[in-house]
């Protein structure tokens, strides 16, 4: 049965062969139950969760979806849409790598008419298409239930997710976690490097110098609030922006928060930047040819004889593409 609610994403599918891959929760099943809302021909729904006997006779059928796909069984030739969380090609198969919502795609959700009302839920729910049809409680209760659902150890997930945007080493990381649990090296970097894979955590790396501290930050923003008493605006509003960044090269500098090599564009995220603290920022900014001050509601002009400098609230930021 499709839900009575369903809204569009960016995203698209057509009748052809699909694989859709993405972390959980991003709302990779949604998309399908948004295509066959106006799909008229028949389709069959095999969920590989639900350990129930399945039928695979699919003759009779123009679409067949296999959600949560273990690729224990044989594709068949009609249409077919894969659901899965591994990361998997397929020959005569279109890929679409799905992720949360962004702001755009949230607000236009979101039945507030405030952009920065809606901004405010935005930070506090993430970016899960389904929690903003739940009530606030039972918001909290789905991201706990989606971080358990996470099929990895929970401790290097917890780290991860409650330090979002602090400047680590894998070693750093490794020297803590190995003081609070029993884990070892190889299995710790196997696990973090699976995490960046599937994109559940995102690693920044220091502009020519791989060798220094990273940065690393979570698929959805929100699971730090319900990790970590250690609140930290900067950092979770640092991990937004990063999100709604669609370069594939993304950097840090020591004096900016992200820094994109081909458009030489600094960022730097400060959301209560008040015009004396951003004059004393710039300052220390060299050789770039724009820089862009991401605030949350702050909106002013500075001046520099180096490089053009634009101070924005996000939400303008963000619609202004």
């Amino acid at each position: 049965m499709l839900p009575k609610k369903i809204y569009d994403r960016k995203i698209k599918l057509n009748l052809e062969n699909t694989i859709i891959t993405g972390p959980k929760g991003v709302g990779k099943t949604f998309l399908v139950f948004h295509f066959l809302k106006d799909f008229s021909g028949n389709y069959k729904y095999i969920d590989f969760s639900d350990y129930r006997e399945k039928d695979f006779d699919f003759s009779g059928y123009d679409l067949v979806i296999f959600d949560n796909f273990d690729f224990s069984v044989e594709i068949p030739e009609i249409t077919t849409f894969i659901i899965t969380d591994k990361k998997y090609e397929l020959s005569n198969f279109k890929h679409i790598e799905l992720k949360g919502l962004d702001f755009e795609e949230f607000f236009s959700f979101d039945n507030t008419q405030s952009i920065t009302h809606s901004f405010d839920k935005f930070l506090k729910t993430g970016n899960f298409p389904r929690s903003i049809f739940l009530e606030d409680y039972f918001k909290e209760e789905y991201l706990k239930e989606v971080f358990e659902l996470l099929p990895y150890n929970k401790e290097i997930l917890k780290f991860f997710f409650s330090h979002i945007g602090e400047k680590l080493t894998l070693y750093q990381i490794y020297q803590i976690l190995k003081k609070r649990i029993k884990i070892s090296k190889d299995s710790f970097y196997k696990t973090t490097s699976e995490l960046i894979e599937k994109k559940i955590i995102y690693e920044v790396n220091k502009y020519n110098s791989p060798k220094s501290p990273k940065k690393f930050y979570s698929y959805n923003f929100a699971f730090k609030n319900i990790l970590t008493n250690r609140k930290n605006l900067l950092l979770t509003f640092e991990n937004i922006v990063f999100l709604e960044l669609k370069e594939n090269e993304v950097f840090y500098k020591d004096s900016l928060s992200f820094y994109i090599p081909e458009k030489n564009l600094g960022l730097l995220v400060m959301p209560f930047g008040s015009e004396e603290m951003v004059y004393e920022k710039t300052k220390k900014i060299k050789d770039i040819e724009k820089l862009q001050i991401i605030t949350i509601s702050n909106e002013f002009e500075i001046e520099n004889k180096n490089f053009e400098v634009e101070v924005i609230p996000f939400w303008q930021w963000r619609f202004a593409e």
